[in-house]
């Protein structure tokens, strides 16, 4: 069995972080004990490989190079959002863009008034 740094990633990014972020756009937690839960599978994924487990979490990704669980599920929402307000994915969730000149362009979601 290896635990070569090439090779667990492979397996990492295959298996797991696929099914992790698997839609995370439409139920990307917001609790901070379902965020450290979600982080925890990462965590304990990258101290297991070979020559990394002394590091802190922190280090293992940077020396690594993937971001956290949480920064790349909020990468993936502003991408969402991003093609919808520029037509390139129908906005079935209600989104309402608003030009501001201090604040540029802001994203508004009504609560209770959508389909999902």
């Amino acid at each position: 069995i290896t635990r070569d740094t090439q090779t667990m990633m492979l397996l990492y990014k295959s298996f797991v972080r696929s099914h992790l972020e698997y839609c995370c756009p439409l139920w990307s937690p917001h609790l901070q004990r379902d965020i450290i839960q979600i982080e925890a599978v990462q965590r304990s994924f990258t101290a297991k490989i070979h020559g990394l487990s002394e590091l802190n979490y922190w280090d293992r990704l940077h020396r690594l190079s993937p971001y956290s669980l949480q920064r790349r599920r909020e990468r993936y929402t502003i991408i969402l959002v991003w093609k919808i307000e520029h037509g390139i994915l129908p906005n079935n969730v209600n989104l309402n863009f608003r030009d501001t000149s201090r604040y540029g362009t802001t994203c508004i979601r009504p609560f209770g008034n959508s389909k999902y």
